[in-house]
This record gives structure tokens, C-alpha cells and sequence, in this order.
């Protein structure tokens, strides 16, 4: 835990390095070296989904996963948090294999024939890799029948029965329940209305750590949109008896470069930053515990944080690079907003600092004691008390104030 200025910022709660999480396509071949440091990574599209790694019953391909594994390992350490996120079930074990929406291939998005089958590829999994995966997500969106053909009750009934085993065989292992997008059709659409009251009544939330959702703005929208989605989302896990649930938002991005889609936006430069660094300081400031971006080397959506053509940098990418640091570890007291000014209060080594933006560019009089500014490209200049700058809906970070 970072150091605290003594006297200050008793209610703080420290920002957990696991916020800072990504997807990983190329995992299984090597991790990007641009990416210097993570928190969490999210094994998913990352070619080893349960129909990657036993694509035929007990035929197991546990080299993918442990090729993954490794390279995140050898590129971060063994501190990063994993989160393994079951699902993309294989066509052998899966009770609707003609379903129209699969993406991944007959039977992708079908509940299992027999939960058994999920279950015992579970079990395997925690005897292979359960000191080296940290969380275990039930599902991918399963709000969406592009990704699950079940219904709410089974749902449920499956988290219980792998809520049960987790918790049997790794006490620690964090159990994320299944993730539902928010994207097209409100908080969690018409699945929404019986998986919450399924939850309920099979009383799944015993077992389950984390709720997950994917707050994914329609294309146009930005950071304050999601916004709106997080209360509503806070709203509805309340009502159905998980309140005091962490929230973790195991995909997210902005805009979408998807051929099909019907309206598209791809957002670069000073917009993307802005966008990236605004989805942590959100995160903490309304209570979302992890983001895990889609992703750092996955070229769908539409801000990217590398590009597309060698590889590099982009101003995403750099902003998440940059958050990280200025907030990883600090202990993060409180946002406010005055004037369409908005500061949010951190204490760390340095002691106070403060992150603040503007909804509308205006100058702003730096604060008693500023002795630096630090910006999301990775510059920095300093600065003093009373100097007049001007504020923009960029995220800054000022050293002392």
C-alpha cells in the first residue's frame, strides 16, 4: 500500500493494480511487449476456451493454456491477477448445436447437454492450473444468445454447482458470476428480468464474489454514458440481492470498427486518451473494482492501444500505460465537481495529488503547493501555485495539490 501524508485522507481506499486489466489475443503465441506492465488479464478470445483446450470428451490440449500462461508470466510476473472465463462450449457437449447465432463454431453458444460435462472441465482445470488462475468467470455474456442458448434458471443452477466446486477445491479463488453487456439493450435486456430473480431464488449469490458486466457505450457514446450504465447496473444488482457484490466490467472499449455494424466510430488521438484514462478514474470513483479493456492487441472495437499497422503505441494505449501509474496503489479518497471542474484526490509516496479535467475548456489557477503537472501522453512540466493553465476534458494529474 502506497505511503499516506499523515492526518489525511482517512476514508481512502486504496486502487487495486488487478482495475488495470486487459485481453491478451496473442497470449498463447507471446504477450506485446509495448505493454510494460497490467494488473489483471482476462483469458478470453485468447484460444483457450473450454472448447479450445477439450475439443473432443477427456481429449485434453492443456499446452494452449500453458503456453499462455507462461508468456504472461514471463512478461509480467506471477502478480498478475488471471481470470480464466468458461464457456464456448464444445460441439460434442452441447445441447443445441444448430443455434443460427453461434459465433465460435456448432454448439458455441449452447448450454451444456449435461452441466456434468462443464463441471468435470472445471474440476481438471483447478487440478492443473488452480495455483496459477485467480478468478473464475461462470460465462461470457450471457444476456446475448450470440455467446448463450440456455435460459436464466440454468444459469444459475450452473453458477451454484461451480460456485460449490471453486470454493471446495481453491477457497481463494475469486468466483465472478456470468458477464452481461450492456451495449444494445439497457442494463442487462430481457434476459435481465429472469436472471436476477433466478440468482435470487437458487440463491446463487452465496457462492459468487463479483458480479460482471460489460459496459460498453453504444458507438457514438462516450465515458459518460457508461457512467449512467454503472448506476443503473448498481441499481439492479441491489433489487435482486447482491448489493454487496464487487462489480467488475470484464470488457470494455469504445466505438466499434465491425464491418456489420451499422454505425461505426473508431476514435484516436487526444478523444481516445481522454476516453481511456476517464474509465478507471470512473471505475473508482462509482465503485467498479476491475476493467479488463478488449483489448490491448484486439483490433475489433474502436479505440485501439496499438496500432493496427506496426504495432505501436497509440494515444489509447499510452493513457492506460499512464493511469496506471499515477493511480495504481494511491489511495484514492473522493471526486467532486465544481465549476464543470472535476478533481478527484489521491495520496501516495509524493503525497497529495489530484487528478482533474473540465466538461467544457476553460483556464484554471493551480492550487497552493502544485509543484507538477503530469499528462497522459507520459510528459510532465512543472508547475507552481497560481500559475493559470487551461483545463480540458483531458485528465491531468497534479503533483501536490
Amino acid at each position: 500500500m502506497a505511503t499516506l501524508v499523515p492526518g489525511t485522507a482517512a476514508t481512502a481506499k486504496t486502487v487495486p493494480d488487478p482495475l488495470f486489466g486487459q485481453h491478451l489475443r496473442g497470449s498463447v503465441a507471446g504477450t506485446p511487449s509495448t505493454l510494460p506492465r497490467v494488473g489483471s488479464v482476462r483469458l478470453w478470445d485468447s484460444g483457450v476456451t473450454w472448447r479450445d483446450l477439450e475439443p473432443s470428451n477427456n481429449a485434453y490440449r492443456w499446452n494452449l493454456l500453458e503456453s499462455a500462461l507462461g508468456n504472461i508470466e514471463g512478461a509480467y510476473g506471477t502478480g498478475v491477477e488471471i481470470m480464466y472465463t468458461l464457456g464456448n462450449t464444445p460441439e460434442w457437449a452441447a445441447a443445441v448445436r444448430n443455434s443460427p447465432y453461434r459465433l465460435y463454431g456448432p454448439g458455441s453458444n449452447s448450454h451444456p447437454a449435461n452441466d456434468d460435462y462443464y463441471l468435470d472441465f472445471l474440476d481438471d482445470l483447478i487440478t492443473r492450473f488452480g495455483d496459477r488462475i485467480d478468478a473464475y468467470q461462470i460465462w461470457n455474456e450471457a444476456n446475448l444468445r450470440d455467446f448463450y442458448v440456455g435460459t436464466p434458471k440454468q444459469m444459475a443452477k450452473l453458477t451454484v454447482k461451480a460456485g460449490k466446486l471453486i470454493k471446495q477445491r481453491d477457497p481463494s479463488a475469486k468466483v465472478v458470476a456470468a458477464s452481461t453487456t450492456v451495449r444494445s439493450k439497457g442494463p442487462v435486456g430481457k434476459f435481465g428480468k429472469a436472471y436476477g430473480p433466478a440468482m435470487r431464488k437458487a440463491k446463487a449469490w452465496k457462492y459468487v464474489d463479483a458480479v460482471s458486466v460489460h459496459l460498453y457505450p453504444p458507438a457514438t457514446k462516450g465515458p459518460s454514458e457508461r457512467v449512467k450504465y454503472i448506476k443503473k447496473i448498481k441499481k439492479y444488482y441491489k433489487r435482486y440481492g447482491a448489493k454487496k457484490k464487487q462489480i467488475w466490467d470484464t470488457e470494455m472499449n469504445y466505438g466499434d470498427t465491425r464491418s456489420y455494424m451499422k454505425t461505426k466510430r473508431q476514435y484516436t488521438g487526444t478523444k481516445a486518451a481522454t476516453y481511456v484514462a476517464r474509465t478507471f478514474i470512473d471505475s473508482m470513483r462509482y465503485g467498479v473494482s476491475r476493467v479488463h479493456w478488449y483489448g490491448w492487441d484486439t483490433h475489433v472495437l474502436g479505440t485501439d492501444m496499438v496500432s493496427r499497422t506496426d504495432g505501436s503505441l497509440t494515444a489509447g494505449g499510452k493513457a492506460f500505460i499512464e493511469v496506471q501509474k499515477w493511480m495504481s496503489g494511491k489511495n484514492f479518497k473522493k471526486c467532486k465537481t465544481k465549476k464543470k471542474v472535476t478533481t478527484c484526490t489521491m495520496y501516495g509516496p509524493e503525497g497529495k495529488q489530484s487528478i482533474r479535467y473540465s466538461k467544457k475548456s476553460k483556464k484554471y489557477k493551480l492550487p497552493k503547493k502544485t509543484r507538477e503537472i503530469r499528462y497522459l501522453d507520459g510528459t510532465s512540466a512543472p508547475a507552481k501555485a497560481g500559475q493559470k493553465i487551461r483545463i480540458t476534458s483531458q485528465p491531468i494529474l497534479i503533483i501536490g495539490a
